[in-house]
Order: C-alpha cells, then structure tokens, then sequence
C-alpha cells in the first residue's frame, strides 16, 4: 500500500447504540475528519489520528479544530467515543465569534461535549481579546436546536440596594416560549417568577405571568408580600368566532412602579374580562364576563367593585335598505351586573338596551352632502337606581342628527353638525327631559405638509324661564389643532383648547418629531393644564447611533412654574431622568441604563441604574426562538 497522504473517516449512525465506520484515502497531507449523529454535525480537523478498538474510541490529536452548531473549539486532543457519542476535549478555546481573532472566547484544561445536547466544562476563564477577564466555576452551554437563553441584570437602586435580575428563558415547542425569573434585592430579599408566551399565527396566542417577591423581616418592619399575575389569551374558535381573555391583579397599587417597566406606574383600577365574539360581514355578537375592582387605601388591598355575569350584545354596521335611500344600525344588549354604586354592600341589577338609528346621507352637489338621522333608544331594569328598590322600570330616548358637510375648495372643508335627544319620562325636569340640544362645527384645511383644524360646539339646551346673557357661557371651548410635516423626517404638532368663558386656555400642548433614518432622533414637547396654573410640563426624549455599534438614548419629563410677563421661571423639577446606552460588537452586546424618577411618597426621590452584558448566539440560532418583539407587544410589563 501506497504512503497514506489523508484520510476521511465518516461515523454514521446505524442503529442508536452502533456506528458504521468508513474509510477512504486521497492524497493530501492533512487529516479531516467528519463526525456525524443524527441531524448534528460536528467536523473536526486535525494532524493525527489514532483507534482504540477496546476502549471503543477515536483519538484526534496535534492542531485539533471543531465546528458544532454555531460554536468553534481549538483544542490539543479529542477523544471521541462510540457508545455515549460524547467528546472528552483537552486544553481547549472556544467561542461563537467567527473571526480569525475573536472578540472572546473560554480556555478550560478539559471540557466534555455530548454531539446534540451540550458542553460542560470546569474552572473557565473568560478572554476578551487576549485579556482574561473572568473566571467561571462552571459552564454550560446547550447545543440543542431549542436552545436555552440566560440574561444577568445587576444594578443598584436607593430603594432595594444592589440587586441582580436574573432570566432564563426557554423555547417550549415551536409555538411556545417559557420564562422563570430569578432576581434579588439586598433589602427587599428574593423575588421569583415566570410566563408563558405562546402564539400560532392566525390560531392563538397570548401570554401568562405571574411574580412575587416577599421583603425581608426587619425588626421595626416586617417583610411584605407583593405580587402580580396577568393573563392574555386570543383563539380563533373557528365559524367566525373569537375568544378573549384578559386578566390583571395585583397585590397593590403601586407595584408596577417598582417591579416593571409598565408605562402605567399607578392602578387605581384592575378590569378582568372573558369574552366570546362572533364577527360577521355585517354583525357583531359578544358575550362577556367581566369584573373590576378598586383599589382601598385604608386596607391597602383591591375590592370588588362591579360584576357583569353576563352581558350579551348583538351589534350591526350601517346596513342599506332595499328600494330605499336610508341606512340603519341595530344595537341590542342585556347585562346581568353586580354594583357598588346602588348600595354600599352591593346589589345584582338586570337590565336590557335596545337601539335602532336610520340615517339618509343626501349628495346635494359634487361638494355638498347632508347626512340625517333619527334614533330610538328603549331601557329596562329590574331596579329602580333612586330608591335601590326592585322594581321595572322602563324609559326611552329618541334623538336626531343633521350633519351638513361642504367641501367648499380643495383645501376647505366645513363641517356642521346639530345634535338633540331627549328622554320623555323627564318630561317635567327643568329641562323638559333634554340631555343634548348642541350645535358643532369642525373647519379643517388641508395642504400639502399642512393640516389645521378647528372645532367647537354651541349649547343650546334651555332650563325653564333661564335667560341665556352670554353665548361665550355655552362655548365647549374652542380647539384648535395644527399638524405640520415641512420634510419626511420632521413634524410639529399643535394642539390648544381654549376655555371662551375664563378667556384663557384649558389646556396646551406642543410637540415636536425629527428622525433621521433611524441614525438619530429627537423628541421634545410642552403642556400646559389650566388645573395645575402658572405651571409647565415638559419632556424631551432624543436617541443617536454615532457608529452602526453605538446607541445612545436620553430620556427626560420636568415640570416648572413660569411668568412669561416677567421673565421669571422657577422651581423647575424632574419628574424623570433617564438614558440607556447599548453598544454591538460582532458577537457581544452591552447596556447601560440609569432613571431617576420622584417617588410615590413624594419624599427621597427614586434611582436606579443596572447593566447587562450579554454574548449573542451565533449564525445557528434561529431569532424567532426568542420572540423578543412579540414579548414587547403582548406583555411589556416585564424589563
């Protein structure tokens, strides 16, 4: 036999306990080899090869390469064995960056690597370049196509002191994603949780998640419980029908201040609801079970304070009738309630709605159409609201509606509405049973990067021998609106409703948009609430990528008192403070993040700052493992 240059040797799976073993000579001088199990593959390149039939093993050895999914391994010796497909390596470096010169990588004198399932190794040094930078105790790393995904958050912040936030996540299937959370607080102890994302597009989706924390016991203070659970859940039941779940509860009212990124810091309120809905071209069924309760600040936990079991609708859109010029639409509804607001120890209420409305839109001209309507409105319950008493009783309301619309340029446009209802069983009120006898008008003009409006409404309703002295007693306010978009990467929108009777605003509100092509952005804007006088919000929010690898993000909201006459500001305070930075390097990624916002006591203000360094996967990993812009959608409560 000739000088053997190179050899393959190729270990395929025969059965699950044997493999068959070929060989085939060429002519070059170095020796691959190619392992394969399964639908695994690990390729391994080296100088030298040995076999052990006894021990049941191959031996690879001088300038060892691996490549498994997306990680590389350089290592002096591999011994590969048949039996538990298992690859004991010695002195090895590994990484997921695939540069000649990674960005990282791991050193362990010895590592073990099952094909399909994962790599373990002891006393791990972490290189950044060829700096060591970190020791690990133990590494693993699961080389399976559900792959796990871990996130370490330390930080600091003057209410829990230093903490980690701690997340392992975990694609279930190929529809479902898990998560358990791991976090601690130096003061408020250990706070664990999970959820359940899950979604088939078209089918169902939805999430659940729950997590509770309980303080340490001090000896002024003992630990407190607090927790939150919430539910989402949509299915397409089939036969146009729809099922909903919606479910929020939480300890108290101000744990989403401090344990989730929820926009909502504070809720008063928790509504939960299950419903079923049947959507058809021109019909729409619910039927719902739904409660809410309120937060009490005395007893410092939520109480029920209204149920509907059930309430049921049947609802139609704007329906032509034949041979006729009209249109009409139908609403039929019956609720079976519970309420707090009847008797203080509560009351169940049964009650039913019906409403018919026709309407006939006439085009007078090209540019002109008037649009008129007329309702009826039946109301029934078993209980009399004013006396809490059972008893039927039965009212009805009709109402009209003229609503003139004319397209005077190709600019203009001018809008007039005159609305009226009255419920005749009021007959005798001052009003003689009127709730809603108003004119409005809305006037709008349209260019090209220029859209204003303006609207205001006019009440004319009359209480019995009143005198009206002054029509600027019965302006709603005058609105007036201005959005403009000089260039496709800027916008200014103006809003200010005006109070006619105070002749001062009720409120103003000015904000501004500029984005460069996702480069750089900038928010800023102004309000201004007659409620809080001689006082200004103001928020400012502007994000920059100087280098495709770099983001900077600045966040803020400060309020303070003006004198615009004068010149005199004053007593300018943050309501929040905020700026994240993310820098992207190849195959790593860092954050920073640090807020400040005022506390719910309005006493210390409150900071916290925390960062996350994390090693991407590499080009193996499918991104769709980990819905992160799902998760973002359904359920951002979460960090």
């Amino acid at each position: 036999m000739k000088h053997i240059k190179k050899l393959f040797i190729i270990l395929l799976p025969v059965t699950r306990y044997s493999l068959l073993i070929t060989v085939l000579f060429v002519t070059r001088y170095s020796l691959p080899v190619t392992y394969l199990y399964c639908e695994q593959e690990v390729n391994i390149t080296s100088d030298k090869v040995q076999f052990d039939k006894l021990q049941g093993k191959t031996i690879f050895s001088g300038n060892v390469k691996l490549k498994t999914t997306d990680t590389y391994l350089n290592c002096d010796s591999v011994e590969a064995y048949q039996k538990t497909q298992e690859l004991l390596l010695k002195r090895i470096y590994f990484t997921t960056c695939d540069l000649e010169n990674p960005h990282y990588k791991y050193y362990a004198r010895s590592a073990s690597l099952i094909v399909n399932k994962r790599i373990t190794a002891t006393n791990v040094v972490l290189f950044l370049g060829d700096i060591p930078s970190a020791i690990l105790p133990y590494y693993y790393k699961n080389l399976k196509q559900r792959k796990y995904k871990i996130e370490i958050k330390p930080g600091y912040n003057n209410r829990d002191g230093f903490f980690a936030k701690g997340m392992l996540g975990y694609p279930l299937s190929e529809y479902i994603y898990g998560k358990l959370y791991l976090d601690y607080f130096t003061i408020n102890g250990i706070g664990t949780g999970g959820e359940i994302f899950y979604k088939d597009e078209g089918k169902v989706n939805g999430t659940i998640y729950g997590y509770r924390i309980k303080g340490k016991n001090f000896a002024s203070k003992p630990g407190q419980i607090r927790w939150n659970s919430r539910v989402y859940h949509w299915q397409n039941l089939g036969q146009n029908w729809i099922a909903q779940i919606n479910s929020n509860y939480a300890s108290d009212e101000s744990f989403n201040a401090y344990y989730t990124n929820d926009w909502i810091k504070i809720y008063n309120s928790l509504d939960s609801s299950i419903s079923l809905t049947k959507n058809k071209e021109q019909t729409t069924t619910r039927i719902t079970f739904a409660r809410s309760d309120v937060f009490d600040n005395n007893k410092n936990i939520y109480i029920l304070n209204s149920l509907s079991v059930p309430a049921v609708s049947f609802a139609t859109r704007q329906i032509k009738i034949k041979k006729l010029p009209l249109y009409y639409e139908l609403n039929l509804s019956g609720a079976r309630s519970w309420d707090k607001s009847i008797i203080s120890t509560g009351a169940y209420t049964t009650g039913a709605t019906g409403d018919i409305k026709f309407s006939n839109p006439l085009s007078i001209s090209r540019r002109i159409t008037l649009t008129s309507a007329v309702g009826y409105k039946q109301f029934w319950k078993d209980r009399d609201e004013i006396t809490a008493r059972e008893k039927n009783v039965y009212s009805w309301r009709y109402r009209t509606n003229l609503d003139l619309d004319i397209r005077s340029t190709r600019i203009f446009d001018h809008q007039f509405i005159h609305e009226f209802e009255q419920q005749p069983d009021l007959r005798h009120d001052d009003y003689h049973g009127v709730l809603t006898n108003k004119i409005r008008t809305i006037q709008s003009v349209y260019l090209n990067n220029l859209t204003v409006r303006g609207f205001t409404a006019l009440n004319i309703r009359r209480a019995l021998n009143e005198k009206i002295i002054s029509f600027r007693e019965r302006l709603e306010g005058i609105t007036t609106e201005i959005d403009y978009s000089p260039y496709r990467f800027f916008n200014v929108y103006y809003r200010n409703d005006y109070n006619v009777l105070f002749r001062k605003p009720n409120s103003v509100q000015l904000d501004t948009n500029i984005n460069f092509k996702g480069n750089a952005y900038l928010k800023n804007g102004v309000s201004y609430n007659l409620a809080a006088p001689g006082k200004l919000t103001t928020f400012a929010e502007t994000g920059i990528r100087p280098t495709k690898n770099w983001e900077i993000a600045y966040k803020m909201q400060t309020s303070l008192n003006y004198d615009f006459l004068n010149y005199n500001f004053s007593n300018f305070r943050y309501y929040e403070n905020a700026i994240k930075v993310y820098r992207n390097l190849h195959c790593w990624e860092a954050s920073f993040s640090y807020i400040q916002r005022i506390p719910l006591d309005q006493k210390e203000n409150y900071y916290e700052f925390w960062f996350n360094i994390r090693i991407k996967p590499g080009g193996g990993e499918k991104k769709t493992e980990n819905p992160e812009d799902e998760e973002r959608k359904w359920y951002p409560w979460r960090y």
